[in-house]
């Protein structure tokens, strides 16, 4: 019984080591002793656009890349800082860096996608950053902006008598400018179809436009805006 325990001791004491070993590995500890040393300091916020409003609690990591003096093949990432925006949506920081005995450093400042949030630079990634290769004098300031999302139905009304081809649906907005969101519908699909619902980004406009194609082959183009406010289902009528 005791041998047994003597075991799960040690091996609770090697995952303790290999813990604080990873933790290490990870985190930036510059070796200052020739006075190569700097003291960056960084200012992040997260507000949603367009009313400029901070974003409480988002994760702001902070990495500093660089390759060892000479060689330029292997570059290596260490986090220098950690932490979460205040009630305002900032996070402010100052890190010691090495810069005179490495090349080619720079720093990553990421935040992770916010749900209930479009980042316009992160629209594909998990993450959004921001990139710097340099060190200006003072503080360096780095502003995310966000566009909250919001729901937007549109309903469907046949009230013409004209014969349809085609209907296409064409939502955009600042960040879509020549692209959005397409819905293209068949005269036997709008038998079926009454609304479309999709997210669009609040308090800005959001632009519609609908194409009517008929069966003369005549083509009828409209298009409308309206703003969309957040936690509401916003309704925009298509009278066709």
């Amino acid at each position: 019984m005791k041998t047994n325990l003597f075991k799960i001791t040690i091996v609770i004491l090697m995952l303790a080591i290999t813990a604080s070993s990873c933790e290490k590995w990870f985190w930036y500890k510059p070796d200052c002793d020739m006075g190569n040393c700097v003291t960056v300091s960084f200012n992040v916020s997260v507000v949603v656009k367009p009313l400029g409003t901070g974003i409480k609690g988002v994760p702001v990591d902070v990495h500093f890349s660089y390759s060892n003096k000479g060689t330029t093949s292997h570059l290596i990432s260490r986090k220098i800082a950690s932490g979460k925006t205040d009630k305002n949506g900032e996070f402010s920081f100052k890190a010691i860096v090495d810069t005179i005995s490495v090349d080619n450093y720079s720093f990553l400042v990421t935040i992770p996608v916010q749900e209930g949030y479009i980042n316009p630079e992160a629209l594909h990634f998990t993450s959004a950053s921001e990139r710097f290769n340099r060190i200006d004098d003072g503080v360096q300031n780095i502003n995310f902006e966000l566009l909250q999302k919001t729901k937007l139905t549109i309903n469907l009304n046949k009230i013409q008598t004209d014969e349809i081809e085609n209907l296409r649906v064409h939502l955009f907005y600042d960040i879509f400018p020549n692209g959005g969101f397409m819905y293209n519908m068949s005269a036997v699909e709008l038998e079926t179809i009454e609304m479309l619902q999709h997210e669009t980004v609040a308090n800005t406009y959001t632009k519609i436009r609908w194409e009517k194609l008929l069966k003369n082959g005549e083509r009828l183009t409209y298009i409308d805006s309206l703003i969309c406010r957040p936690n509401v289902n916003n309704i925009f009528n298509i009278n066709f």
